[in-house]
């Protein structure tokens, strides 16, 4: 059945477009002639369409298949050029996918947000950005925008763009999100004591993953606002999961020194504790918060691992153990437990 197939064909390429759309706005790679390209695959998917239509007509007033064949060449013209599309999209997929590097942060600015560029005599309905490189001085970049940026970003705005080397070693673009680091410094600049502009600008840190800021930052904050205790403790929850030991450090050594928090002691004591060079300082940290709260499968939890890291089998054991009893699900702990029980034994 001719039609039949014409529709499943059709279904499926539409189906890989969209894909493609998304895995391109998702893995991105910065493209000078992405307007080109997105045109043109508008161009293939509306041909497409029309041609299926053509095609169906033909058919109903029973035209031989040669007389279908110039039909059939200029939809295959348009498959081809739609899976290409596909491939490349493919490509940065995987690319990003597989991508282990940590984003790097780079300050540059929106030229313009364009969605209406008359590229090849149609209008794409897909939204980019144009940007000044960070690559090329004098040059611009553009990229597809993702729903939530296309929000909260306009053109001539200062932005960070987060760059990944890529799998491939095609570098992509991974976030794009204001200059809050600008914005705040010139806030900060007439009222210093702006509370919520330095715990965003923090934050803003962490999350471009410039964690020496970020806690150098929370640092001050926590210095000209002793009685905010949630924000520093917060940050240093972020770093630890990041095994940013020193800069957990920066954050609490002088908030510890203030009140007596278990949830202090905990996060300091284990970054001191894995560090090394303070391992005995980070263990009294620790053992000074299992006093506290005998019942937080936490502190014995960091404890275990600490204990571990010095060679300590014999108190590794039994810290393990009670986190264990205390907290089900700790895979990572009761494998641990299994490889120092015996060591332990022969100690």
């Amino acid at each position: 059945m001719p039609i039949v197939r014409a529709v499943i064909i059709d279904v499926v390429l539409a189906a890989l477009g969209c894909w493609a759309v998304w895995a391109q706005g998702v893995y991105r790679a910065p493209s000078a002639y992405l307007t080109v390209v997105l045109a043109a695959v508008t161009v293939a998917t509306t041909a497409l369409t029309v041609v299926f239509w053509l095609y169906a007509a033909f058919v109903g007033v029973g035209t031989t298949q040669a007389q279908r064949r110039p039909l059939e060449l200029v939809s295959n013209a348009f498959a081809i050029a739609i899976l290409g599309f596909c491939f490349y999209s493919l490509f940065l997929f995987t690319n990003g996918k597989f991508d282990l590097s940590v984003p790097v942060p780079h300050a540059t600015e929106i030229v313009s947000i364009g969605m209406d560029e008359p590229t090849l005599g149609v209008t794409s309905p897909f939204v980019w950005a144009t940007i000044r490189s960070w690559r090329n001085p004098g040059a611009t970049e553009r990229l597809l925008l993702r729903w939530d940026e296309r929000l909260r970003l306009w053109g001539g705005q200062p932005v960070v763009v987060s760059v990944r080397s890529g799998f491939y070693g095609r570098p992509w673009v991974s976030a794009i999100e204001l200059d809050v680091e600008r914005q705040s410094r010139a806030v900060l600049a007439l009222v210093p004591a702006a509370v919520q502009i330095r715990k965003d600008l923090a934050a803003f840190y962490a999350r471009t993953g410039r964690f020496t800021d970020a806690a150098a930052t929370t640092r001050d904050y926590a210095h000209d606002f002793p009685a905010d205790r949630d924000f520093p403790i917060g940050m240093a929850k972020l770093l630890t999961t990041r095994d940013r030991f020193k800069d957990v450090v920066t954050i609490l050594a002088d908030v510890v020194g203030r009140r007596e928090d278990a949830e202090a002691y905990m996060l300091l004591g284990y970054a001191l504790a894995m560090q090394g060079q303070r391992r005995a300082d980070g263990l009294a940290y620790l053992e000074r918060a299992r006093a506290m709260q005998p019942r937080n499968w936490w502190p014995h939890y960091a404890l275990g691992w600490a204990y571990a890291a010095g060679g300590d089998y014999t108190r590794a054991v039994p810290s393990f153990e009670q986190a264990v009893a205390l907290r089900r699900g700790l895979t990572d702990a009761e494998r641990e437990l299994q490889r120092l029980r015996p060591l332990a034994a022969r100690r």
